[in-house]
């Protein structure tokens, strides 16, 4: 089961590797490059959803900054996922623990 380890401005640790980019966690475990944005898109979100995630925790950068667009957010109500969304820092243990309970994906902005 993957797990968050740390994360600060420009990194994440996940299962022992540093990524200094943004990332989705896949529900299968595995870690992929996302994007640079401060916008979640609908898109984004569709690649998440391929894996029929349970829940999706939503890491919106150090400060906050990154946000899920309304289209995204449309996207997730109607598909019915439950979806965690906090500062990068904060969602470390809902997403660990998320994981061990469900189905769980994560996107991840690692700066601002």
């Amino acid at each position: 089961m993957t797990q968050i380890d740390a994360s600060e401005y420009g990194w994440i640790k996940i299962d022992g590797k540093k990524y200094n980019h943004d990332v989705y966690i896949l529900p299968s475990g595995e870690v992929k490059q996302r994007e640079y944005g401060h916008t979640f898109t609908k898109e984004q979100i569709e690649y998440l959803l391929k894996e029929k995630p349970e829940a999706v925790v939503v890491g919106q950068g150090t400060s906050g900054m990154a946000k899920l667009s309304e289209d995204a957010k449309k996207l997730l109500e109607q598909q019915k996922i439950k979806v965690y969304a906090d500062w990068t820092p904060k969602i470390h243990d809902t997403f660990n623990t998320l994981a061990k309970e469900k189905k769980t994906a994560a996107i991840i902005h690692v700066t601002c």
